[in-house]
């Protein structure tokens, strides 16, 4: 086996810790984004960090929700595995939808303005998203379709990938979405200070996170079960419908804003 296409790693073991690597960078590096942003807009940082915290284990807990009920048949046989992180099996958008619904919540309940705080955190998230696709990478799972191309990986064959595909080389998708996600931060950094009015950029950046994706769940191998409709040959996903109303909603959000804005000066 090509040594530059082969994942070094082993099951459990090297998910947990590839799991643990990536919270260990995350977290910090997105709350340091986060409290660096509340200073300039001028938040409380106790309370940025408490809804921080909320966010996150809701996310958490979305996330192993979705995934959950989306294997209903699998943990019928052992419910009790249900709380078995290290085995793996967390489902981006419940984890999304939680923890930005948790975390407005919050941030209302605690006097933050909700969308000021939102816009605050939206770096965070995005570079979170991309820290947590690498961790996906080296834990094996969410990977790739087969593909020719000369940048195709190879898994063990005791992975997730390599029981379903051998030693056949795959696209390397986890790193696709870690790489649209860096460029997604370094846009919504450069843009933080120009976006009007306030949530407009919190949006934006689900927005785009969720068109990009769009296009590069294609490269990833899903179950069949997850596949919703076929147009022209094209096979369409649950994930990529979910990407769409969240693009749609976002896009909802930003005008509803940008409207309530300029009520006022209209009147």
């Amino acid at each position: 086996m090509d040594p530059v296409h082969e994942v070094l790693g082993r099951s459990a073991l090297v998910s947990l810790s590839a799991t643990a690597i990536a919270l260990a960078l995350g977290v910090p590096l997105g709350t340091w984004l986060a409290l660096r942003e509340a200073k300039r807009l001028n938040l409380d940082s106790d309370k940025l960090v408490s809804v921080i915290l909320v966010a996150l284990v809701a996310g958490v807990l979305g996330a192993r929700m979705l995934y959950v009920l989306e294997h209903v048949s699998e943990f019928r046989r052992e419910w009790g595995s249900v709380v078995a992180l290290w085995q793996g099996g967390l489902t981006l958008y419940g984890g999304l939808v939680a923890g930005v619904f948790a975390g407005l919540v919050t941030a209302r309940r605690m006097g933050l303005p909700m969308w000021v705080t939102a816009d605050a955190l939206a770096p965070s998230l995005v570079i979170g998203t991309a820290i947590g696709r690498v961790g996906c990478f080296f834990n094996g799972c969410c990977y790739g379709r087969p593909t020719h191309l000369p940048w195709g990986v190879t898994f063990p064959p005791d992975s997730f990938a390599g029981l379903d595909f051998g030693n056949a080389k795959i696209h390397p998708s986890q790193l696709y979405f870690a790489l649209a996600g860096i460029v997604l931060f370094g846009l919504v950094w450069a843009l933080r200070r120009r976006m009007s009015p306030p949530g407009t950029l919190f949006w934006m950046s689900l927005l785009v996170f969720a068109v990009t994706r769009i296009p590069l769940d294609f490269t990833r191998a899903y179950e069949p079960e997850t596949a919703f409709i076929t147009i022209a040959g094209v096979e369409f996903v649950e994930s990529q419908l979910s990407s769409l109303g969240i693009s749609l909603f976002s896009l909802l959000m930003i005008l509803r804003l940008r409207r309530e804005t300029l009520a006022p000066s209209t009147a």
